[in-house]
């Protein structure tokens, strides 16, 4: 039998053309290789390095940059021809693609680098992942930080906002409910904040501190957040305010956690015939209970904390804990006291022109136990005030006014020590030193 050659040719062509036309569309492995991870910073602002836009932005995982698209002529595809940079990642929906082939790279899951790349942009976690928290990690400098008490960059601008971070993320009924869910349909704000608490707990992070500076930028640019002269509490409130507006479930958590109520009952006068005479009662709620200190004189430069005058946190809370004690004309009584306690000491006049400068340096004495209205309670983070002196260039200094700097202390249940977090640097500290500090909002957690 003859066989027909060309016959034969024009049966198979279709089907080679087909088998390579589908393999020129398989990414090129072997640019993974170039993937530099110590140079990726998902912290930083994500925006396109050249249009400044902040839509259809892809992180060259070569050099770390921000660009904008895949098409022929935008920022990422022109960046991956100029540099001879291949492989992407979308910052919104999490793909991988290599430009200029335009070619998106499937199941990333299963390779080990970019899922590990995916975690450090949006860390995930189940229940089982919690129970093991916190726990000793390593960066990809092999440096080890303890997850949860994590440092931050950046710490002279921002600083209040650390230390709100960190203690919101050790309310634990809010930790896990932000590391257990996505928040997809919960506006921007949830979204960037769960981030936050999400990477303040990852185990995986590429370097071993954090920066604040995206989230802080939008809450500036498009929440409207005023951040002149703004201190911690002021911030906390704002946070906690602006979470219960953004989502139904963090509020109910907010509520059964951290809301306490206050009855406050008004006096006229009182007279030994007729006794008091009630003007007004009111039932309020809080999220933070304001201490009042003893009235302070400022002292000259040069002064230790020895010649400072100390007061005891149980003699504060006299103006709750005891029924017959009027303060100012006004009864102050707790109906409902939360799971999670927070107080303020009040040591600044915002209405002084040099409020730092002339604050209230009084010192508080505490123990890491209390009890209050036969509730007992365990002390779980003291942020502290310190001063910095400010230069005249500097311009977080207000007319002359020092600067305030913050700094948090958190306790660790699992192996019973304090960490101090001061900016890039975590540190032990002995709990019967704690009170040594100006302590200016204290979070304790209700004991069962």
């Amino acid at each position: 039998m003859k066989i027909d050659h060309k016959r034969r040719f024009s049966v198979n062509e279709p089907k080679q053309e087909a088998v390579k036309k589908v393999k020129s569309q398989e990414p090129d492995y072997a640019y993974l290789e170039t993937v530099v991870r110590e140079k990726i910073d998902f912290d930083s602002e994500k925006i396109c390095c050249i249009t400044l836009s902040p839509l259809n932005v892809y992180c060259c995982l070569v050099c770390g940059h921000y660009y904008q698209g895949r098409h022929e002529k935008s920022p990422a595809f022109i960046h991956s021809i100029n540099e001879n940079h291949h492989v992407f990642l979308n910052l919104t929906n999490l793909k991988f693609y290599i430009l200029p082939q335009n070619i998106q790279i499937l199941n990333d899951n299963k390779i080990q680098l970019l899922n590990g790349i995916k975690y450090a942009l949006y860390p995930t976690y189940c229940t089982k992942d919690l129970q093991s928290f916190p726990k000793q990690c390593f960066d990809l400098s092999n440096r080890a930080y303890l997850n949860g008490f994590i440092g931050f960059t950046n710490s002279a601008a921002y600083d209040y906002a650390h230390t709100v971070l960190l203690l919101i993320s050790h309310i634990a009924p809010l930790r896990d409910c932000f590391l257990l869910n996505h928040f997809d349909n919960e506006g921007e704000f949830i979204k960037r904040l769960s981030i936050c608490i999400k990477k303040i707990w990852s185990p995986k992070l590429f370097k071993h501190h954090l920066s604040v500076n995206d989230f802080v930028t939008y809450l500036k640019v498009k929440e409207g957040l005023d951040l002149r002269f703004i201190d911690p509490r002021f911030f906390l409130l704002w946070l906690l305010n602006k979470i219960c507006s953004s989502s139904k479930q963090l509020k109910s958590i907010l509520n059964q956690s951290c809301k306490g109520k206050v009855k406050i009952t008004k006096i006229e006068n009182e007279t030994e015939e007729n006794g008091p005479i009630i003007s007004k009662v009111n039932v309020k709620p809080f999220w933070v209970l304001t201490l009042d200190l003893p009235e302070f004189s400022p002292f000259k430069d040069g002064n230790t904390v020895e010649n400072l005058p100390q007061v005891n946190i149980i003699q504060l809370l006299t103006k709750f804990s005891n029924r017959q004690t009027y303060y100012a004309d006004t009864l102050f009584e707790l109906t409902r006291l939360p799971q999670f306690l927070i107080f303020h000491f009040n040591r600044f006049d915002r209405s002084s022109e040099h409020p730092v400068k002339n604050r209230n340096q009084t010192i508080v004495e505490f123990s890491s136990e209390l009890e209050l209205l036969h509730a007992k309670y365990r002390l779980k983070t003291n942020v502290v005030h310190v001063v910095i002196k400010a230069s005249s260039t500097d311009g977080n200094a207000f007319n002359g006014d020092e600067r305030s700097h913050w700094i948090t202390q958190l306790y660790d249940d699992k192996n019973e020590k304090w960490i101090e977090v001061d900016g890039l640097n975590t540190t032990e500290r002995e709990a019967e030193l704690l009170f040594l500090n100006e302590t200016f909002i204290q979070v304790w957690e209700k004991q069962e």
